[in-house]
């Protein structure tokens, strides 16, 4: 456990090894060290440069024969703790980094993502998952996407997506209505972060789309099983326009926060 921890702040498995062979032995020779730890002279010299830079390790000198050993227990927690300040400092960047990415401020993936297969398919819902605490839209012909992805996946996502606390306004057109009694998973309210509406009967899909951060997720139909990601921040306003309109026409789902409290009760959500 020790030299997993030590490596863990960016100690070698060598370096490691002549440390710790110098905390429990002592002042050591350069010769000496090399025996026992069974690397080569030059090799062991490299390390204990390190491990000197680092702090770990000092040299000391008697008689023109230099000694090494193991830095004072204090100096060790000291130089761990700084270490540590440092890991939580990087922590606290990249965490501002994805902030700054789910607003949309900067972006380091591409604008246009194109992925093919269920595999690809699954994926691009995948990404949806790598927010929290956003609210979503999605335009789904849910049925046929669901018969695309497999149940167990959409079981699955959604016990990850009401945990992350993805919000998701959801509509479906009219012959996609799927039965929650028995499809548990595709509940709504409250706990479920999922409120549901059924389109006029006047508006028929095929392909959906999932509005997310500032991303839009498309799948198609079964038959030509594509689907893509696009980074946009003028399409998701275009098509946001246009799931409001669809939106406040539609109405609401009976009975999804009941037929889906099995599922919150099951998986302890």
């Amino acid at each position: 456990m020790v030299e997993k921890t030590l490596e863990k702040f960016g100690l070698k498995e060598e370096e490691v090894k002549i440390f710790l062979f110098l905390l429990e032995n002592g002042a050591q020779i350069v010769g000496n060290l090399a025996k026992k730890t069974g690397l080569s002279r030059p090799s062991v010299y490299g390390f204990l440069k390190k491990l000197q830079n680092s702090g770990l390790v000092i040299e000391s000198q008697k008689n023109g024969v230099k000694t090494f050993q193991a830095s004072s227990e204090e100096k060790v927690s000291t130089i761990l703790d700084e270490r540590i300040k440092d890991l939580e400092k990087g922590k606290s960047e990249i965490k501002k980094v994805f902030s700054e990415i789910q607003k949309g401020t900067i972006t380091i993936s591409p604008k246009f993502q194109l992925f093919e297969g269920r595999e690809g398919l699954r994926n691009i819902l995948r990404d949806v998952l790598l927010y929290r605490d956003i609210e979503t839209m999605s335009y789904w012909p849910i049925k046929s996407i669901i018969e695309i992805l497999s149940e167990d996946y959409f079981r699955k996502l959604n016990i990850e997506r009401i945990k992350r606390r993805i919000y998701v306004r959801a509509i479906w057109p009219q012959n996609q209505i799927v039965d929650i009694k028995k499809q548990t998973f595709m509940g709504g309210g409250e706990k479920f972060f999922r409120e549901t509406r059924i389109a006029p009967k006047s508006i028929s899909f095929s392909m959906g789309y999932w509005i997310y951060g500032n991303k839009v997720a498309f799948i198609s139909s079964k038959k030509e099983a594509f689907g893509f990601i696009v980074e946009s921040k003028e399409f998701i306003e275009m098509l946001s326009s246009q799931f409001e309109l669809v939106w406040n026409a539609s109405t609401r789902l009976a009975d999804q926060e009941k037929d889906g409290e099995e599922f919150i009760k099951e998986n302890n959500l």
